[in-house]
């Protein structure tokens, strides 16, 4: 199977040698065959050598440019294929013809995902899944699925400083709801680079509804990871990493701060490669699925 190279260390340096990318830090250098790639992410600084460049649009390797953080800066995408415009066209069809299908298998992922992350049994909402007959059906579900993940979620807190009541969106009203909310945008950026690294449309969502400039398809695979993220933000706060002392209130809002910031990325940046295994799986589902 191809995997997708993420480069998050700074002074990074990408080239090319023969048909192999060459990738040197002042650290580490190690080089891979292209065949074996299908896609590249660039976290931060780095310097791309035009060859390599041009190696990867040859053979329809797309890079994409990243902040630290994981904010799109831009894309290096080779000229448009086939292969690309038939996984749009097909997830068009699917958007008309089975959406409901596909949020219950988004919902159904998560599920599973929130059973194993959490070890938790969710018999009733599978069930409860299965006789879902429309979307807020399948939405009603979900929510229940992530009432039990922030049940366990919380329980996990028991012994910290920190408390958690109900999840807070905007603004996050605490200072755990503000680690969940930066964290989950971690994913968000992670899953849209993916989406767009596979060729499908980013707007074009089963689950979720898009607004505005939201990627609404890239939310609905962070469903699929959303319980690993969770238990990722109640390890950074179990052991420490990130304390009462880390966060700031603005207008309302708590904050992360910078320092804080800079810890919580590099305990995330070697998670990266986990947690696009059960995207990239979704992802490739949807391709073989039945219209």
């Amino acid at each position: 199977m191809k995997q997708t190279v993420i480069v998050y260390s700074h002074f990074v340096e990408i080239s090319r040698k023969s048909d192999r990318v060459c990738i040197e830090t002042p650290k580490i250098k190690s080089e891979l065959p292209l065949p074996n790639i299908d896609g590249i992410l660039v976290f931060g600084k780095a310097k791309l050598t035009s060859e390599v460049i041009s190696l990867c649009m040859k053979h329809n390797v797309p890079i994409l440019l990243l902040t630290q953080y994981g904010t799109l800066k831009g894309l290096i995408l080779p000229p448009p294929q086939s292969e690309a415009t038939s996984k749009r066209i097909k997830q068009f069809t699917l958007y008309y013809f089975k959406k409901l299908e596909i949020a219950r298998l988004i919902v159904q992922r998560k599920c599973d995902e929130v059973e194993v992350t959490f070890n938790l049994e969710l018999n009733k909402s599978k069930e409860a899944l299965k006789k879902a007959n429309d979307l807020n059906q399948i939405l009603g579900v979900e929510g229940s699925i992530s009432k039990a993940m922030f049940e366990s979620f919380e329980r996990l807190l028991s012994g910290t400083d920190f408390k958690f009541e109900e999840r807070t969106y905007y603004p996050p009203k605490d200072e755990v709801n503000a680690l969940l909310s930066f964290v989950y945008t971690l994913g968000y950026n992670l899953a849209l680079s993916l989406i767009l690294l596979k060729g499908f449309d980013p707007y074009i969502s089963f689950l979720h509804v898009k607004r505005g400039s939201h990627a609404s398809f890239a939310s609905d695979l962070v469903e699929i990871i959303r319980p690993q993220l969770t238990l990722f933000c109640a390890k950074l706060l179990q052991d420490g990493t990130v304390s009462k002392g880390d966060f700031h209130r603005e207008h309302g809002a708590y904050l992360l701060k910078k320092q804080a910031v800079r810890r919580v990325l590099e305990r995330f940046n070697p998670l990266k490669e986990e947690l696009l295994v059960p995207m990239r799986l979704f992802l490739s589902d949807l391709e073989s699925f039945e219209v």
